[in-house]
């Protein structure tokens, strides 16, 4: 096996159970977009059919995307997961229109399907087929085709049925989606996100972000112009940038707010963005800014967030459960010895000499060189052992494992 096949065995079962975490079922589509492959703008264009092709949209090679998509549902279908048939179909003009994922017709059947755990499929009865129920489902559907159609189908359900708390959500939704100009920003990203979002996760589950991205892309475009409050920081378009998953938009509305390395929550939105662009290296250097510039939150931070994507999760619990506790602006020195970063300066951050962590990963990026070149520099480890007897002990503990990043 190569090593890039070992590698996508390796990795494939995480990432379609975090699929299946996020999203409650398994498809070739959420699976390219949760795993960084596909931009959200991308695929709705596809949808919208500016793309005729996904395959023309996707992000590196084909052959392995098609074989992590091999592997991800070969892992699916071993979880156990019961397998149904999967069409994508156009918005707007082109509502219903089947769309093709793959050039290669062979491709594009065996990935038109879609996988869900058995217990969690809905079972037909009578209350399914009722009249009701299935005008519910048309407009459903209509409003995720943005079909012309769901006017119509708001009128018929609102004579059948005036009462039907979904049909109050259906209908909230929907006179979003139609909403054209924003008059009060702010107002207007807090009833996204008190009263549209929920409904719509209630009402469509694994299918919130085709419904919600294009509203939060609006939200974020309108707060363009606000200015950043500490005291309100998610009134800012940043955050609707993030939910509506524009990865690029949000760093850099993150990096025009001066000072934003001031602000714990940028730090977040950054590093989430950074991570989920796929660039891993810059995440860890963008995590070692925040343990030196915002060492008040980082902790926090780091405990909540998903370590695992950008490699740092063994190496955060082995930090945090250090007796004695150390601070955290050493971090970023642990992450050096065990070549997890390298930091580079940045335009878009202060200069950090005077700060303590950043002089400790310093002074160990120092001992580093020396024992890449086979010395011993006695004076750089009495100065390290002075700043911090924790990190001389894992400095000293790597050297002996051989599994420092020399």
């Amino acid at each position: 096996m190569s090593s890039a096949n070992h590698r996508i065995s390796r990795t494939t079962p995480t990432l379609v159970e975090q699929t299946l975490a996020g999203h409650g079922v398994w498809n070739a589509v959420l699976f390219l977009l949760d795993t960084h492959r596909l931009r959200r703008s991308d695929y709705e264009a596809w949808r919208l059919g500016d793309t005729p092709c996904l395959e023309d949209a996707m992000i590196g090679n084909r052959q392995r995307i098609l074989a992590m998509l091999d592997a991800a549902r070969m892992h699916a279908e071993q979880m156990g997961l019961a397998t149904v048939p999967m069409i994508w179909t156009g918005w707007g003009h082109q509502a219903g229109t089947p769309l093709r994922l793959f050039h290669d017709d062979h491709a594009n059947v065996r990935f038109q399907i879609q996988l869900t755990p058995k217990e969690d499929r809905p079972q037909l009865d009578l209350f399914m087929d009722a009249p009701k129920t299935i005008l519910l489902n048309r407009l459903r559907r209509a409003l995720l085709d943005r079909s012309p159609e769901r006017d119509t189908l708001f009128d018929d359900a609102l004579d059948e049925m005036p009462n039907e708390a979904a049909l109050a959500r259906l209908d909230a939704i929907r006179t979003a989606m139609k909403r054209r100009t924003i008059d009060d920003s702010p107002a207007w990203f807090k009833y996204l996100d008190e009263v549209i979002a929920p409904a719509v996760m209630e009402e469509f589950n694994h299918q919130v972000m085709d419904i919600m991205a294009p509203l939060w892309r609006v939200s974020a475009v309108t707060l363009q112009d606000s200015p950043f409050d500490p005291e309100l920081p998610e009134l800012h378009a940043s955050e609707a940038w993030l939910r509506a998953q524009a990865w690029e938009s949000c760093v850099a509305s993150v990096e025009c707010v001066p000072d934003w390395h001031r602000h714990a929550c940028l730090h977040e939105r950054r590093i989430i963005a950074i991570t989920a662009m796929g660039s891993y290296v810059e995440a860890r250097q963008a995590w070692a800014a925040f343990c030196w510039l915002c060492p008040e939150d980082a902790v926090a931070a780091l405990d909540r967030a998903d370590l695992h994507i950008c490699g740092l999760h063994r190496l955060w619990q082995q930090f945090s459960s250090a007796e004695p506790a150390q601070p955290v602006e050493d971090f970023p020195a642990l992450m050096r010895l065990y070549g997890m970063h390298v930091f580079q300066e940045s335009t878009s951050l202060p200069d950090m000499r005077h700060n303590r962590g950043w002089q400790h990963d310093q002074l160990l990026a120092n001992l580093l060189i020396h024992e890449k070149k086979g010395h011993t520099n006695v004076e750089l480890r009495q100065r390290l052992k002075a700043a911090s007897p924790w990190l001389l002990r894992a400095y000293m503990a790597g050297i002996g494992r051989k599994s420092v990043g020399l």
